[in-house]
């Protein structure tokens, strides 16, 4: 017998992967696979990354990865929805996608009261300095 949970997670995975179009998914989900590329893309086999980066990050459709290897266009999306699934897995256990939000959305909140404090007290020498650090860390001031 499968759980509620069990039946919700297969169902929304065919959601994401398998039904829709990879071209289809929606933006969020997108970029969500795009970080958890950036994280654990390198545990993928060379081919895995090369046709995720050829799809997610040179913007290629399946069927022009298709083309440059030769193959048809339904082995190109199965390879990148099973890598995909790989992705997801690996974040499963190893929560490094969900630990990077933990620590950005703590950052911003040390920033904000930061900002808050400055602004009560009028006392910007250090704290102006620990406040731009902070952004820093938190991105706002990368390039």
């Amino acid at each position: 017998m499968f759980s509620l949970c069990c039946i919700i997670t297969h169902v929304s995975n065919i959601m994401i992967f398998g039904e829709k179009m990879l071209a289809d998914i929606g933006f969020e989900q997108r970029m969500r696979l795009v970080r958890l590329y950036d994280i654990y893309g390198g545990l993928l086999t060379d081919k895995q990354q090369r046709c995720m980066e050829m799809h997610f990050y040179n913007d290629l459709s399946l069927s022009e990865i298709a083309d440059e290897y030769g193959v048809s266009r339904q082995a190109i999306y199965d390879l990148i929805k099973r890598a995909g699934q790989i992705l997801e897995r690996y974040e499963n256990r190893l929560k490094m996608l969900e630990r990077d939000k933990e620590n950005s959305d703590m950052l911003l909140h040390a920033e904000e009261l930061l900002t808050d404090y400055i602004s009560d007290h009028n006392k910007t020498v250090n704290l102006e300095l620990i406040q731009t650090i902070l952004r820093e860390l938190n991105g706002k001031g990368r390039a």
